[in-house]
């Protein structure tokens, strides 16, 4: 329930405003600015209903001091008399309107209920930019890697002109997070990052995504629309994904850029936009104009200043550090106890491929976090299975064993590989608690030939394998 402050120094009016308001809203009075000043040290208020004429510290003074100490809070001010300087200083002082007595109590319920509206966007507003400035930590990008560091040096070049840019890497490298990080070091900063997802998005809707539409455009469009457009005004437009938008809306992707201008869909009034265009693709743009599924054309138009994401397998020396910063903010959102990674896990952490990149280590961390949050150290073997359920073989590189140790480096390869073997096969009973059948299935092989394995390599599992 929202909580109103009432300030004014005549008992009737503070008792009567609080009958129009205290069936829907929990409300506090004050006869006086020093009243209202400690109740909100006290209670967070959702809004102040303020008189302007009162003894001592008038509502004019209270306000400029409230609207400093607590600058989310609207207030709304009342006042017997309607002359325009009041008026003037209140909105000045930050009010967000200024009522006349009598009021129209109907009005005034109204007024409250957009003030509120306003505060409580506000408050989403902070909090999702909160969680995106976590999300996409822009000024704190993390890699050492020299292939990174050339594609964040591009980024910032970028950042000082209003150029297009063209970002290309694999799924989950970061392809946005650099697309915010050329808009946060743009004159641009102050305006909106505007994010459009080609592939997410219908060829029936696209249009009116991207230009909105007037009422009546068509069945059910009872109201205006803005597009994306509208919405990025002078800001920054990323087209995540480019490659996958069809042909039809390449062309009047392409009008905009070359005209600078658009229409909504069913509107007759062009509408100019000063938006930047930043785009990123996981496909190679050149291959699909050539295959004819891109347009040349536009292409040119899309990628002044391309920039190029190398993919985590190629960034190794940035696996620990990017584990280290995933760690730290699960661990704030689960109040986990886990520390650190031991260096087996590092290490195999390090010499796995990732096919996801960033995205799936991301997705890694989280999980070691709800599974195993009690621990203060993850170990190979919380990791193994995580690694050896993976359906493509090849996507283990340097798994750890024994022969990665300074004693083993001499040994010849058919030792080195029965080391290996013998270490995934144990691994994987100890993870089926010593059942061959769900060991086998871990390994991707059959029981008959595990059992074969483990007789080769002298491996006995205890006798409650219960297989």
């Amino acid at each position: 329930m929202n909580h109103i402050l009432i300030v004014d120094d005549e008992a009737g009016s503070r008792e009567s405003l609080k009958a129009v308001f205290s069936k829907k809203y929990q409300v506090s009075l004050a006869e006086s600015a020093e009243d209202a000043m400690k109740l909100l040290s006290k209670n967070r208020m959702d809004l102040i209903l303020l008189d302007v004429l009162m003894p001592n510290k008038n509502g004019l003074a209270f306000l400029k001091d409230a609207k400093e100490r607590y600058p989310n809070v609207p207030v709304i001010m009342i006042s017997a008399s309607s002359a325009v300087p009041p008026v003037v200083q209140s909105i000045r002082n930050g009010a967000y309107d200024y009522v006349t007595k009598p009021f129209d109590v109907i009005e005034l319920r109204r007024l409250v209920e957009r003030a509120l509206e306003s505060s409580s966007l506000h408050r989403r507003v902070e909090i999702l930019e909160g969680e995106v400035s976590q999300e996409f930590p822009v000024h704190g990008i993390i890699g050492k890697s020299h292939s990174f560091k050339k594609a964040l040096e591009d980024a910032r070049k970028a950042a000082g002109g209003d150029s297009t840019v063209l970002i290309y890497g694999e799924s989950g490298t970061g392809k946005e997070l650099i697309a915010r990080l050329v808009h946060t070091l743009s004159k641009r900063n102050e305006e909106p990052f505007v994010a459009v997802h080609c592939a997410s998005l219908p060829e029936t809707l696209m249009e009116s995504e991207l230009f909105g539409y007037e009422k009546g455009a068509f069945t059910n469009a009872d109201h205006q629309k803005l597009g994306r457009f509208d919405l990025a005004g002078s800001g920054t437009l990323f087209f995540d994904e480019v490659s996958e938008m069809s042909m039809a809306t390449q062309v009047k992707l392409l009008r905009v850029l070359q005209e600078r201008e658009y229409m909504r869909v069913g509107g007759s009034k062009i509408i100019r936009t000063d938006a930047r265009i930043v785009t990123a693709s996981t496909k190679d743009l050149r291959t699909e104009v050539n295959a004819k599924r891109f347009r040349d054309d536009l292409f040119y138009r899309l990628s002044v200043i391309p920039i190029s994401l190398p993919p985590l397998r190629e960034r190794v020396e940035d696996i620990p550090l990017l584990t280290h910063y995933f760690l730290n903010y699960f661990k704030q959102k689960m109040l986990a106890t886990i520390r650190v990674f031991d260096t087996h896990a590092m290490e195999l952490l390090c010499s796995y491929r990732w096919p996801g990149n960033i995205r799936e280590l991301r997705n890694i961390i989280e999980r070691m976090l709800v599974l195993h949050g009690k621990k203060e150290v993850i170990t190979v073997e919380d990791l193994a299975l995580e690694f050896q359920n993976k359906s493509d073989e090849t996507e283990i590189i340097g798994f750890y064993s024994p022969i990665s140790s300074s004693k083993n480096r001499n040994l010849k390869l058919s030792e080195a590989l029965g080391l290996y073997e013998r270490q995934l096969i144990e691994n994987a009973i100890k993870s089926a608690d010593g059942v061959q059948i769900k060991a086998a299935k871990i390994l991707g092989t059959t029981r008959r030939i595990l059992k074969y394995r483990m007789e080769k390599l002298s491996i006995h599992p205890s006798d409650s394998e219960n297989s």
